[in-house]
């Protein structure tokens, strides 16, 4: 990765070896606004990119946050197949990559885990997995029931030829209106070349174990968990959030608000009670 400055955000590529070779992951960087107090890396959801996040990182560094923002395997800028992983364990080892990159940066200061969506019940994988690296998350609208669509059945003569197989694609099925109730964010989406509708059969059954055998084991991770969900969310089960609740899990559902809470039109509230947050739980 290059190096990030004080003028703004570097984009760079993380190059490691992984289940299948060396792999490039896209991470884009911003810079903490002064001293910096800790990192935190912003994990998106299935379909989704890290710069989809770049106003949510400005306002992360405004207040003191250096900010990692990666596209993670099959999505964005890095490589691979779309929508495809081969397992959580590559997940967590381009995570752990990230970690490391940021530990070499700012090796005293705290790191922070934030996730949308899927991309939450990673977070909430990785702390479980590599205990005693990161210090606190934040998980935005978990997927604790993922639902995708499977790859269309072959017709006629291709039934012959065509196999199902775990690099098959098949359909996130998310709609821009599920997303979020802003005209102007589901614009976006639609129009953005970066996001797409494509998951494998592989990635498909990884997120719906990872999110049966993790998010019921939160509470283990040993660090300070927020959870942010919207109450109208018709993908991710706001109550199944609420449930989470424990002595160092604390919920917040906000009314009005689909999922991606940080993508409404009230988002500046969804932000401003995740700084709150890491004010009182990660202190200078």
């Amino acid at each position: 990765l290059r190096e990030s400055t004080e003028t703004g955000e570097v984009a760079a590529g993380l190059s490691h070896a992984s289940m299948e070779g060396m792999f490039l992951l896209q991470v884009n960087e911003l810079a903490a606004r002064g001293e910096p107090r800790g990192a935190v890396t912003v994990v998106h959801d299935i379909g989704d990119h890290g710069g989809r996040y770049r106003d949510f990182a400005h306002k992360l560094a405004e207040v003191g946050w250096a900010v990692a923002l990666p596209d993670m395997r099959g999505h964005g800028g890095s490589e691979g197949d779309r929508g495809h992983s081969a397992g959580i364990r590559e997940i967590v080892r381009d995570l752990g990559e990230i970690q490391d990159h940021l530990a070499y940066r700012l090796p005293d200061s705290p790191k922070i885990l934030i996730g949308q969506g899927l991309g939450a019940v990673h977070c909430l994988t990785f702390a479980l997995e590599r205990p005693g690296v990161i210090q606190a998350l934040v998980l935005v609208a978990p997927l604790h029931e993922p639902r995708f669509e499977p790859p269309a059945p072959a017709k006629g003569l291709k039934r012959l030829f065509k196999k199902t197989g775990a690099r098959s694609a098949g359909r996130i099925g998310y709609s821009a209106d599920q997303l979020t109730s802003h005209p102007g964010a589901r614009d976006a989406w639609a129009a953005d070349p970066l996001t797409h509708d494509v998951i494998t059969v592989r990635a498909a059954e990884q997120a719906a174990a990872a999110a049966r055998s993790y998010l019921p084991r939160a509470a283990e991770a040993g660090v300070p968990i927020l959870v942010v969900h919207g109450a109208d969310d018709p993908l991710a089960s706001p109550e199944s959030s609420r449930a989470m609740s424990g002595d160092t899990i604390e919920v917040e559902i906000f009314e009005g608000l689909r999922h991606q809470p940080l993508h409404e039109q009230a988002e500046d509230v969804v932000v401003q009670s995740i700084i709150a947050w890491l004010d009182v739980h990660v202190p200078r």
